[in-house]
């Protein structure tokens, strides 16, 4: 039922729009390509030690501006979709083409709203862009590929930066879109279960952005609240629910070197539904030199709360780049881990290309 409502709800919004302004239709967008390699130099997981592992990762995001208020956008990803073969080495395996994210969005003024298939806003530390690997742990609380609606409310003021109020409620994918092409990873059936698996807008989403907070050049915020309700056939499953707090800025150290500061922590309760309780703390720091050269530093602690015992995780990266312009950089780097008492040293290097059209 809510599909039905979200359907005729597109199609109302969108058949408004265009009677009311028919214009060309205007394409633009961007395309980020990754090809990254690991080699596990040292592990106490005998299926990952000492094996080399190469992989292709490429987002595509067009935007179809169809008037001065309304327009579409996507993402559609190339990426593994299946976990990499132990004890051996591994060269583009298993990797398949999704769609993301697929909405209209509609903008006037200080409001904007949005409505389809989109990845609400939870957190920060996740996107990629921060070093090879700092995003990593992040991304177990990263939500992604949900059904739903969302607005948001801007403030521009004078002195005290730019503020956003965001709110979406949604449902996990359960359309054709949730499955893959060229590998498959299985379509999502509402009988799957998990977390926000309802097909109705039982699950929310809320948060406050601020840019050039307090009126300081790029001191930026993000807070937010994510509540996600147990699939309808999740016997015995618990509210997700938890926190993300998020503080970044940009400044300089000296006229050739920038520094790019972002520290954020992450509280969840009844983790996907479960009875883990998990804690994120994240600090990662990009330092640039001389425009093109790079160095960065992050860290991720995971403190995992459960009935049987507690676990905790961390994650180190460093690494060192540099930017050749048009869009393409370069970097290698070294990572260490500690997962469930195992402990896990990478080396490896990472190329990225973006392209505007």
């Amino acid at each position: 039922m809510a599909r039905k409502v979200l359907f005729l709800s597109l199609l109302a919004i969108f058949l408004n729009g265009a009677a009311a302004r028919a214009e060309t239709p205007v394409l633009s967008g961007e395309v980020v390509m990754e090809l990254q390699n690991e080699f596990t130099a040292d592990s106490d997981d005998a299926a990952t030690d000492g094996y080399n592992d190469m992989f292709f990762r490429t987002e595509v995001a067009p935007t179809v501006r169809l008037n001065d208020y309304f327009f579409i956008d996507g993402v559609g990803v190339l990426e593994r979709m299946q976990d990499r073969r132990p004890a051996e080495n591994n060269w583009f395996d298993n990797e398949g083409v999704f769609v993301e994210e697929l909405k209209l969005n509609y903008e006037s003024g200080a409001w904007a709203l949005m409505a389809g298939k989109f990845n609400p806003a939870f957190g920060m530390a996740w996107d990629f862009g921060r070093g090879i690997w700092s995003e990593d742990f992040a991304e177990d609380y990263e939500i992604t590929e949900r059904i739903g609606v969302g607005a948001a409310y801007s403030i521009d003021t004078q002195n005290a930066g730019t503020y956003t109020l965001t709110a979406s409620t949604f449902f996990a994918d359960t359309t054709f879109l949730s499955g893959s092409t060229i590998t498959s990873r299985g379509r999502t059936d509402k009988s799957d279960g998990g977390i926000a698996n309802t097909e109705d807008f039982s699950s929310y989403v809320v948060s406050l952005e601020g840019e050039n907070a307090g009126g300081v050049e790029n001191l930026y915020y993000q807070l937010a609240w994510r509540d996600q309700a147990p699939g309808d056939v999740d016997i015995g499953a618990e509210r997700e629910r938890g926190v993300a707090v998020t503080l970044g800025y940009i400044f300089k150290i000296s006229e050739r070197i920038e520094s790019d500061m972002l520290l954020e922590y992450a509280d969840i309760s009844d983790f996907e539904g479960g009875a883990d309780d998990r804690q994120y703390y994240t600090a990662s720091f990009v330092n640039r030199f001389n425009e093109n050269w790079n160095v960065t530093l992050g860290y991720t602690a995971r403190n995992i709360d459960t009935p049987a015992g507690d676990s905790n995780d961390y994650l180190l990266q460093a690494s060192g780049g540099y930017d050749f312009g048009q869009g393409t950089t370069a970097e290698i780097g070294w990572r260490s881990t500690e997962e469930s008492g195992a402990n896990t040293d990478i080396i490896g290097g990472l190329i990225r290309h973006t392209l505007s059209f």
